[in-house]
């Protein structure tokens, strides 16, 4: 594949994250949810993520008894988690990327409480939505797209293996 020299994918993600991710997703059937941590560089005018790491929240309530999952947490403990982790990186820059959370057996999208939910936690550009659907065990990434009928699309992403 021939790749333009000024390509850069709008998400970068660490091999160990992601199966980390994969892995808590398949241990469940209920609609589980994280946080993304890492950060955000540019290039060429391009704005990327780097995702170096999640947060998971164990607070899920099973979304076979709502019309839509219904998430319990509380964002003060994530700060807390993050500001240790900038502190034993020594990186202040460190940063909530977005979120990861799960549509076990739906497929991949973003329902309109997902839409609600990045427009109001994660309304910065570079912020992304990982959905992980474990039963048909498929995910990807999504950005907020005002420009699309749907307000959302689907965006590109590359996978750092560190060997």
């Amino acid at each position: 594949m021939l790749i333009d020299s000024d390509f850069t994918f709008p998400v970068y993600i660490y091999e160990n994250v992601l199966k980390v991710v994969k892995e808590i997703c398949s241990q469940s059937n209920l609609e589980l949810f994280g946080y993304l941590v890492g950060n955000v560089f540019e290039w060429k005018e391009k704005k990327y993520v780097v995702i170096t790491d999640q947060l998971y929240n164990k607070n899920a309530v099973d979304s076979q008894q709502y019309f839509t999952s219904q998430i319990d947490g509380t964002a003060g403990n994530f700060d807390v988690v993050l500001k240790g982790i900038r502190d034993i990186r020594k990186d202040d820059d460190l940063r909530i990327l977005g979120w990861w959370h799960t549509h076990p057996d739906f497929g991949l999208f973003l329902s309109t409480t997902d839409i609600h939910t990045q427009r109001f936690f994660f309304p910065e550009t570079y912020q992304v939505a990982l959905i992980v659907d474990p039963i048909r065990k498929e995910y990807t990434f999504f950005t907020l797209d005002k420009s699309t009928k749907k307000g959302y699309r689907e965006i590109s992403h590359a996978i750092i293996s560190i060997s």
